[in-house]
Protein backbone atom coordinates (compact mmCIF):
# COMPACT_ATOMS: atom_id res chain seq x y z
CA UNK A 1 0.00 0.00 0.00
CA UNK A 2 1.15 3.06 -0.86
CA UNK A 3 2.98 5.51 2.18
CA UNK A 4 0.75 8.84 3.40
CA UNK A 5 3.48 9.73 4.39
CA UNK A 6 4.22 13.19 3.28
CA UNK A 7 1.16 13.53 1.16
CA UNK A 8 -0.97 16.27 1.95
CA UNK A 9 -4.84 17.07 2.35
CA UNK A 10 -6.10 20.48 2.36
CA UNK A 11 -4.12 22.29 5.62
CA UNK A 12 -2.63 18.98 7.01
CA UNK A 13 0.52 17.12 5.55
CA UNK A 14 1.17 13.72 7.13
CA UNK A 15 4.27 13.64 8.88
CA UNK A 16 3.98 9.81 10.84
CA UNK A 17 2.02 6.74 11.47
CA UNK A 18 0.99 6.54 14.82
CA UNK A 19 0.78 3.00 14.67
CA UNK A 20 -3.06 3.24 16.27
CA UNK A 21 -5.94 2.26 14.66
CA UNK A 22 -9.50 3.67 14.62
CA UNK A 23 -12.13 1.27 13.41
CA UNK A 24 -9.28 -0.63 11.63
CA UNK A 25 -7.87 2.60 9.75
CA UNK A 26 -4.40 4.19 10.32
CA UNK A 27 -4.27 6.72 12.84
CA UNK A 28 -1.46 9.21 11.32
CA UNK A 29 -0.06 12.10 12.69
CA UNK A 30 -0.12 15.36 10.46
CA UNK A 31 0.89 19.05 11.19
CA UNK A 32 -1.39 21.81 9.89
CA UNK A 33 -0.50 24.69 7.94
CA UNK A 34 -0.99 26.91 11.21
CA UNK A 35 1.13 25.08 13.36
CA UNK A 36 -0.44 22.48 15.00
CA UNK A 37 -0.97 18.85 15.03
CA UNK A 38 -4.18 16.49 14.75
CA UNK A 39 -4.36 13.02 14.43
CA UNK A 40 -6.64 11.56 11.56
CA UNK A 41 -7.14 8.00 10.14
CA UNK A 42 -6.98 7.22 6.93
CA UNK A 43 -10.67 7.51 5.83
CA UNK A 44 -11.22 11.38 7.04
CA UNK A 45 -8.08 12.25 5.18
CA UNK A 46 -9.52 10.37 1.81
CA UNK A 47 -13.22 11.52 1.96
CA UNK A 48 -11.93 14.86 2.73
CA UNK A 49 -14.08 15.27 5.90
CA UNK A 50 -10.78 16.37 7.79
CA UNK A 51 -8.71 18.90 6.09
CA UNK A 52 -7.43 21.06 9.09
CA UNK A 53 -6.50 20.72 12.86
CA UNK A 54 -9.76 22.55 13.41
CA UNK A 55 -8.32 26.54 12.61
CA UNK A 56 -10.22 26.82 9.40
CA UNK A 57 -13.71 26.19 10.90
CA UNK A 58 -13.16 28.59 13.65
CA UNK A 59 -10.87 31.23 11.69
CA UNK A 60 -8.72 31.85 14.14
CA UNK A 61 -7.33 35.22 14.21
CA UNK A 62 -3.55 35.66 14.51
CA UNK A 63 -2.50 36.93 18.02
CA UNK A 64 0.93 36.96 17.12
CA UNK A 65 3.24 39.77 18.86
CA UNK A 66 0.08 41.40 20.18
CA UNK A 67 0.79 41.86 24.12
CA UNK A 68 -2.04 41.52 26.87
CA UNK A 69 -1.45 43.40 30.04
CA UNK A 70 2.62 41.74 31.09
CA UNK A 71 2.22 39.06 27.94
CA UNK A 72 3.58 39.18 24.46
CA UNK A 73 2.20 36.27 22.19
CA UNK A 74 4.80 34.24 20.65
CA UNK A 75 3.34 32.07 18.42
CA UNK A 76 -0.14 29.82 18.15
CA UNK A 77 0.78 26.74 20.54
CA UNK A 78 -2.92 24.87 19.63
CA UNK A 79 -6.14 24.59 19.41
CA UNK A 80 -7.90 21.52 22.27
CA UNK A 81 -11.07 21.30 23.77
CA UNK A 82 -12.98 24.11 21.76
CA UNK A 83 -9.63 26.26 22.89
CA UNK A 84 -7.17 28.70 21.27
CA UNK A 85 -4.19 28.31 23.05
CA UNK A 86 -1.63 30.69 22.49
CA UNK A 87 2.74 30.56 23.34
CA UNK A 88 3.56 33.32 25.22
CA UNK A 89 6.38 35.38 27.27
CA UNK A 90 5.52 37.90 30.32
CA UNK A 91 7.60 40.52 31.18
CA UNK A 92 9.42 39.32 34.21
CA UNK A 93 10.98 36.61 31.69
CA UNK A 94 8.90 33.84 32.51
CA UNK A 95 7.16 31.29 29.41
CA UNK A 96 3.64 31.10 29.69
CA UNK A 97 0.27 29.36 27.87
CA UNK A 98 -2.71 31.30 27.73
CA UNK A 99 -6.17 31.34 25.85
CA UNK A 100 -7.36 33.67 22.89
CA UNK A 101 -10.37 34.31 25.82
CA UNK A 102 -8.43 34.86 28.23
CA UNK A 103 -6.45 37.23 26.19
CA UNK A 104 -8.91 39.33 24.52
CA UNK A 105 -11.23 39.26 27.56
CA UNK A 106 -8.87 40.49 30.12
CA UNK A 107 -8.80 37.94 32.71
CA UNK A 108 -5.44 36.62 31.57
CA UNK A 109 -2.40 39.74 32.09
CA UNK A 110 0.76 38.10 33.20
CA UNK A 111 2.19 34.63 33.88
CA UNK A 112 0.57 34.84 37.47
CA UNK A 113 3.69 37.60 38.74
CA UNK A 114 1.16 40.36 38.82
CA UNK A 115 -1.25 38.56 41.06
CA UNK A 116 1.35 37.65 43.55
CA UNK A 117 2.57 41.06 43.48
CA UNK A 118 -0.44 42.17 44.97
CA UNK A 119 -0.74 39.45 47.33
CA UNK A 120 2.44 40.39 48.73
CA UNK A 121 1.49 44.27 48.84
CA UNK A 122 -2.05 43.13 50.27
CA UNK A 123 0.07 41.67 53.23
CA UNK A 124 2.80 44.31 53.69
CA UNK A 125 -0.36 47.04 53.90
CA UNK A 126 -1.82 44.48 56.50
CA UNK A 127 1.64 44.16 59.12
CA UNK A 128 2.23 47.69 58.24
CA UNK A 129 5.40 47.14 55.54
CA UNK A 130 5.78 49.63 53.27
CA UNK A 131 9.48 48.73 50.88
CA UNK A 132 10.63 46.76 53.88
CA UNK A 133 9.58 49.28 56.47
CA UNK A 134 7.69 49.15 59.41
CA UNK A 135 5.71 52.01 59.61
CA UNK A 136 4.76 51.92 63.12
CA UNK A 137 8.46 51.59 64.09
CA UNK A 138 8.84 54.92 62.39
CA UNK A 139 6.28 56.92 63.62
CA UNK A 140 6.87 59.94 65.49
CA UNK A 141 4.88 59.39 68.29
CA UNK A 142 6.01 56.25 69.12
CA UNK A 143 6.05 55.23 72.78
CA UNK A 144 10.08 55.64 74.18
CA UNK A 145 12.06 53.23 75.99
CA UNK A 146 11.77 53.69 79.74
CA UNK A 147 15.81 53.27 79.82
CA UNK A 148 16.35 56.00 77.37
CA UNK A 149 17.95 58.76 78.91
CA UNK A 150 17.54 61.68 76.59
CA UNK A 151 13.65 61.90 76.41
CA UNK A 152 14.34 61.41 72.34
CA UNK A 153 14.40 58.16 70.68
CA UNK A 154 18.28 57.37 69.25
CA UNK A 155 19.80 59.87 71.09
CA UNK A 156 21.43 58.29 74.54
CA UNK A 157 24.31 59.37 76.85
CA UNK A 158 27.44 57.28 76.52
CA UNK A 159 29.50 57.26 80.15
CA UNK A 160 32.94 55.89 78.59
CA UNK A 161 32.96 58.99 76.35
CA UNK A 162 31.26 61.56 78.27
CA UNK A 163 29.31 62.52 74.91
CA UNK A 164 25.95 62.20 73.56
CA UNK A 165 25.56 60.13 70.95
CA UNK A 166 23.24 59.66 68.11
CA UNK A 167 21.42 56.29 66.13
CA UNK A 168 19.39 55.19 63.75
CA UNK A 169 17.74 52.21 62.87
CA UNK A 170 16.02 51.95 59.09
CA UNK A 171 15.00 48.71 57.33
CA UNK A 172 17.49 46.47 59.39
CA UNK A 173 20.64 48.79 59.23
CA UNK A 174 22.19 50.11 61.84
CA UNK A 175 23.14 54.29 61.50
CA UNK A 176 25.85 55.87 63.54
CA UNK A 177 24.99 59.63 63.15
CA UNK A 178 27.83 60.69 65.80
CA UNK A 179 29.20 61.30 68.87
CA UNK A 180 28.13 65.51 70.57
CA UNK A 181 29.15 67.19 73.70
CA UNK A 182 25.14 69.01 73.38
CA UNK A 183 22.74 67.16 73.90
CA UNK A 184 21.13 69.12 71.49
CA UNK A 185 23.34 68.66 68.94
CA UNK A 186 22.94 65.26 69.05
CA UNK A 187 18.80 65.55 69.03
CA UNK A 188 19.56 67.62 65.82
CA UNK A 189 21.39 64.77 64.19
CA UNK A 190 18.33 62.37 65.29
CA UNK A 191 15.85 64.58 63.50
CA UNK A 192 17.78 65.45 60.77
CA UNK A 193 17.98 61.44 59.84
CA UNK A 194 14.39 61.01 60.89
CA UNK A 195 13.48 62.90 57.34
CA UNK A 196 16.20 61.57 55.48
CA UNK A 197 15.31 58.12 56.00
CA UNK A 198 11.94 58.45 57.73
CA UNK A 199 10.40 61.10 55.32
CA UNK A 200 8.29 59.81 52.97
CA UNK A 201 7.19 56.69 54.67
CA UNK A 202 5.84 58.88 57.28
CA UNK A 203 3.28 61.03 54.87
CA UNK A 204 1.67 57.58 53.89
Amino acid sequence: MESEIGKRYGKLTVIEDTGKRYHQTKLYKCLCDCGNYKEVNTNQLHSGHVTSCGCAKHKIKDLTGLKFGRLTVISFKERINHKTLWNCKCDCGNTYVASTSGLTMKSTTSCGCRNRENKANIDNLRFGFVDGTLLSSIKEDRKINKNNSSGVTGVSWDKSRNMWTAQIMFKGEHYQLGRFKNKEDAIAARKQAEVDYFGKYRKK
